[in-house]
């Protein structure tokens, strides 16, 4: 079935995106909200994004995501008024309606209707709030009814309060007349005070159609600016708009506050300035039929009234901190519009607040960092002949105007790059907001009580780089779930907490982000690896009792070895370390293992901080130049050739009383190397993960930041190489794939 809804193809990517930041609060605000127990403000925050995901549907003519979002903020409502204990089952049922949340949200984007069954979630929701609401009363000594008004009979127009009448005949061919509805409310409020309204915002909100539209306005504006204004509205067949010309002594309806913020607000002259009651109802703490019952309490109470506020704590509806919280917001509110009223001259409108941000479309950002790669690449250049004209003709005075302008284009070139990387560059907290929920479901799974603790979520890195770690890391969160960490009773009876804890972090480190997925669990049983190894043919017995606990860890990223004792739907077959090795690996990163029986295990996950510009070491083989990643080198040095070494028909040398081996990459890529015999050989030592090699080029000629260019699908995969660069003087240098001649070494496993 095609769904159409009231939005534009410019409006649609601010609603996913919008949505889903409501959605993703929902989602750590409820996770949050079960560990924590009661917290007020948590509540109010997970109320809101309910609130004005529902409104934003509503507007869009969503209908069903408007009716399982309000029984959502209606479980969130009785939650805040203590009418519902926090439990997991609650949090249970919420989550999975933010799962279906999602499904709807996303029939915007396909137009198509989901299998989501909105009606039986709805029902489910409205049980489980009845039910516990018996069961707390059940279990009450006391209760304390608050006093409900009965609903006034339905009115045809309304009371005549003053102010300028407008009537609107909302199409019955419109396929979203509650949003009608909600545009004209809103383009109202843009022009004055709504005195009163029908339907009511509440009644708006719930997507239900409106045919007939009214509203009372006090505004200082005229009956034709009004028309005007309202005229841009679709879907409308009738319009109405009429000046009452009520007496003056015939006030609009005023909500009182609390002495003191009366006070404070009494100096109020601006039309727009909020009340107490329209202040609690557009902030979720009430709803407007709640505001209308506590009115008409107070109404009916001798002189003196009581102040509104007092009423709605007595009826049950707010606690006294909740409305001494609201009233310091809203005086806070009033403050800082008084301050802005008195900076304005009389008679000029109120300035604008400039907005700070601005959205843009990710393609936008790749083509400005694919711009700023080529004008890197014409700084190489530039640089280049600057030098070979200063060697030639040195001390010439056009050539030092040459060299300045050439020096000031690198210097902007150099601040250009590193204001688009910054705009490119993302908190991992991306990535990492995802995790708690999904650590909370495999722990329910596996029946563990697991806490997961997230540092370092503010940590930037680029966005290319962030969308290659999230396969990993989740990975690696699922076996720290399923065999890292032992169950509540075997913990206890190691001796250590009945709660197992995940650590996740990230930092900033010498140019170079880290990652680390850290338990407390029982640790990785290397014997049982070595064993997984030998019985898929990777290792013989021999070589498994001569290798160390460092390089038996390794064996782990061998495909098909696993040290679980059962195969479990979450992890245990042995594949998907080796992928996430290569993931991590194919982005120029690394991964290090460090584990401890019975303490835990602990990986860290090694990154460059952006894959489109990499620096790198550039060296001379045959007659080619190959660009090393700078990340991956440790040092470079200098031997004689008496200082090569053979073991087991592989060369080596002797860096430090530790034995290192060499290749030679004339020899990997049949390039012919220098055949004049010198003095000393040139080295290179690269390292990935805890292995390390040495690289033996012809010449070492320096660094430079190279831009990345893919090699292309013609050209295909080349062992060893990653990609290519162009370099100042025009050259093609090929990026060097440092984890594929580990491979070709035959060092990968480990042996």
């Amino acid at each position: 079935m095609e769904l159409v809804f009231d939005i534009s193809q410019d409006e649609l990517p601010i609603f996913l995106a919008e949505s889903e930041d409501h959605l993703q609060i929902l989602d750590e605000g409820l996770i949050r909200l079960e560990r924590q127990e009661y917290d007020s403000e948590l509540i109010q925050q997970i109320f809101r994004a309910a609130h004005t995901l529902k409104g934003t549907a509503g507007m869009i003519g969503h209908q069903r995501l408007v009716e399982l979002t309000h029984a959502l903020e209606m479980a969130f409502d009785c939650i805040r008024k203590n009418e519902l204990t926090i439990t997991t089952h609650l949090v249970d049922i919420c989550l999975d309606a933010v799962d279906a949340l999602r499904h709807l949200r996303d029939e915007v984007l396909s137009g198509q209707s989901s299998s989501v069954d909105v009606a039986s979630l709805v029902e489910h929701i409205h049980q489980f709030i009845q039910i516990e609401k018996q069961a707390m009363a059940a279990g009450s000594a006391s209760v304390i009814t608050a006093q409900v008004i009965p609903a006034k009979p339905a009115q045809v127009g309304l009371p005549n309060l003053g102010g300028m009448l407008i009537e609107a005949n909302i199409s019955s061919k419109s396929i979203a007349s509650a949003a009608r509805a909600f545009q004209l409310m809103l383009a109202l409020q843009e022009l004055g005070e709504i005195l009163e309204m029908k339907p009511s915002q509440e009644e708006i909100e719930t997507a239900a159609p409106v045919a007939i539209f009214s509203a009372r306005l006090k505004t200082d504006h005229t009956p034709a600016e009004v028309q005007q204004a309202l005229d841009n509205i679709f879907d409308i067949d009738k319009l109405s708009v009429q000046d009452s010309n009520v007496p003056s002594d015939v006030q609009p309806k005023i909500l009182t506050m609390p002495g003191e913020e009366k006070q404070a607000l009494s100096d109020l002259t601006d039309d727009d300035a909020p009340h107490l009651g329209e202040y609690l109802v557009s902030e979720g703490f009430i709803t407007q039929v709640q505001l209308e019952q506590g009115l008409e309490i107070q109404k009916s109470q001798s002189n003196p009234k009581e102040l509104i506020g007092h009423v709605l704590v007595k009826m049950g509806l707010l606690s006294v901190d909740v409305l001494d919280r609201a009233i310091a917001d809203l005086l806070q509110k009033q403050r800082a519009t008084i301050q802005t009223l008195q900076q304005v001259s009389p008679g000029k409108a109120k300035p604008r607040t400039s907005e700070k941000t601005v959205r843009t479309s990710v393609e936008r950002l790749d083509s400005l960092m694919n711009l700023v790669g080529e004008l890197i690449t014409d700084r190489n250049r530039l640089f280049k002949i600057r030098n070979d004209l200063d060697r030639q003709l040195h001390g010439n005075e056009e050539i030092n105007f040459l060299m300045e302008a050439v020096a000031h284009i690198g210097r902007i070139t150099d601040q250009l790059q590193e204001e688009v990387m910054r705009i490119r560059m993302l908190p991992v907290s991306n990535v990492f907001n995802k995790f708690p929920r999904m650590v909370r479901d495999l722990a329910q799974k596996v029946n563990k009580d697991i806490n997961l603790v997230i540092q370092g979520q503010d940590t930037e890195l680029d966005r290319s780089v962030i969308e290659e770690i999230n396969d990993p890391l989740i990975h690696l969160l699922r076996n720290s779930v399923d065999h890292g960490l032992e169950t509540s009773k075997d913990r206890l009876a190691k001796g250590k907490s009945a709660s197992g804890t995940i650590r996740l972090t990230a930092r900033h480190e010498q140019g170079r982000i880290i990652l680390t997925v850290e338990d407390d669990g029982k640790g990785i049983d290397l014997e049982k690896v070595k064993q997984s190894a030998i019985q898929k043919g990777i290792i013989t017995e021999l070589e498994a009792s001569q290798m160390t606990d460092e390089k038996a860890v390794d064996l782990i990223f061998a495909s098909g070895v696993s040290a679980a004792k059962q195969v479990t739907d979450i992890s245990g077959r042995g594949v998907g370390m080796d992928i996430v090795r290569n993931n991590i690996e194919k982005i120029n990163g690394s991964i290090l293992v460090d584990t401890h029986p019975g303490i835990g295990t602990r990986f860290q996950i090694i990154l460059p901080l952006t894959l489109a510009i990499v620096p790198t070491l550039l060296v001379r083989v045959g007659p080619i130049t190959l660009a090393v990643p700078l990340v991956m080198v440790t040092e470079t040095l200098r031997i004689k050739p008496d200082e090569t070494h053979t073991i087991n028909g592989h060369p080596v040398i002797l860096l430090r009383n530790q034995v290192l081996p060499i290749m030679k990459l004339g020899d990997v890529f049949d390039l012919s190397m220098d055949k004049v015999v010198q003095q000393y050989s040139y080295v290179v030592v690269v390292s990935s993960n805890k292995l390390r090699i040495g690289l033996v080029v012809d010449s070492l000629i320096g660094e430079e930041e190279v831009v990345v260019k893919s090699l292309g699908g013609l050209i295909g995969d080349i062992a060893g190489i990653s990609s290519a660069a162009i370099l100042g003087d025009g050259q093609v240098a090929l990026i060097v794939d440092v984890s594929g001649l580990f491979k070709l070494a035959g060092i990968n496993n480990g042996r």
